[in-house]
Order: C-alpha cells, then sequence, then structure tokens
C-alpha cells in the first residue's frame, strides 16, 4: 500500500513538473516574440540559445538583426498579430529538453523608393520563393509587401541555457548543423 501511494505521489508530482515546464515555455516564447516584434534585440538576445553566440558573437547579431530590418532602401517590421504557437511535444534528448514552435510570422517590407510594375514582376517570385510562401501581397499605396507565413523556433532547454527556455530559429542550412547533434535534428524532425 505505501508503495502504491509513494507511487502516486511521483507520478502526481512529475506531471505537475512537466505541466510547469510547458507553461513556462509558452510564457518565454511569448516573450520572444513580442521582443522580435518590437525591435528589443538585446531583450531578445537573451533569450536566445547561447550555443549561437559560439557560431555568431552576440554583438554581430545586434547588427546583423539592425541591418536586416532596416536596410539600404527598405525596412522591415513585425505586424502585431497573434502568433498562433504551436508546440510539439517537449522531449529529451541526451542531457537537454527540446520543442519545436510553429507560428504564424506577419511581416511589412516596406521600400523608400517606389516599386515599379517591372521590378513587382521579378522581386513578387523571388520573395516568395526565399520566404517559403506563397501568401505575400504589394501593396502600391503603401509601396510595401506583407509577407504571411509559418516560422519554426526551436526551444531548448539545458545547462548552457541555465536551465530556461531558450530559442533558436529553425532554419536550413550550416548553422543548425553547428548548433544541433545529428540526433537532435533527427529526434525533433527538423
Amino acid at each position: 500500500m505505501k508503495k502504491l501511494i509513494l507511487l502516486s505521489l511521483l507520478i502526481i508530482t512529475s506531471l505537475n513538473t512537466f505541466a510547469q515546464d510547458k507553461k513556462s515555455l509558452e510564457q518565454r516564447a511569448i516573450l520572444n516574440y513580442s521582443y522580435t516584434a518590437s525591435e528589443q534585440y538585446e531583450k531578445l538576445l537573451d533569450l536566445t540559445y547561447p550555443k549561437l553566440f559560439t557560431i555568431i558573437p552576440r554583438e554581430k547579431m545586434v547588427e546583423l538583426l539592425k541591418r536586416m530590418t532596416k536596410g539600404d532602401g527598405f525596412s522591415i517590421s513585425i505586424a502585431p498579430v497573434a502568433p498562433n504557437f504551436a508546440f510539439s511535444e517537449i522531449k529529451k534528448i541526451d542531457d537537454a529538453y527540446y520543442s519545436v514552435l510553429t507560428y504564424d510570422l506577419t511581416m511589412k517590407m516596406r521600400f523608400t523608393e517606389p516599386v515599379g510594375d517591372q521590378e513587382l514582376a521579378g522581386l513578387l517570385p523571388s520573395f516568395k520563393t526565399a520566404m517559403k510562401t506563397d501568401n505575400i501581397t504589394f501593396d502600391k499605396k503603401d509601396n510595401s509587401f506583407t509577407i504571411i507565413k509559418k516560422s519554426q523556433s526551436v526551444a531548448v532547454y539545458d545547462k548552457l541555457g541555465n536551465n530556461q527556455w531558450m530559442f533558436v530559429n529553425n532554419t536550413d542550412g550550416p548553422v543548425k548543423e553547428k548548433i544541433f547533434s545529428e540526433k537532435v535534428i533527427k529526434g525533433l524532425g527538423i
């Protein structure tokens, strides 16, 4: 009887801890998105998985983010829309916990110079390819593109992130392979 009670307490404690983990993941994801949308890059990088900074130093990352949003002849902003997060199950792989977040991302890319019809004919298909979405429209009056797409980030909970949920965008290419092991990439299906 004592074993049954002890086992029941252990299961209840485990479920409660898991629920708290999920809740902190959701709270930090909202904060991460909020810092992105409001261009608070220093705060955003406080929630970025630290292993990224072994590839791209933090200071360079701030510069890169600023250049990406305020380029020569254009600006990009994140529209204030609900991200509608979808979280994968939390998976333990080796000594870390992971969750893949999928969310709606709406961006506005505004140009300082008018975009002509000929330019538009070339830009629209290239943006659709680069952004991996067909949901791109051009507003001639505002001289801007609205880009709506699904985006993905990977949340990581481990010692490197001080046992807090930290985030990194899930993009194709060599950065992903430098941050995550093949076992993690396969285990998360990314």
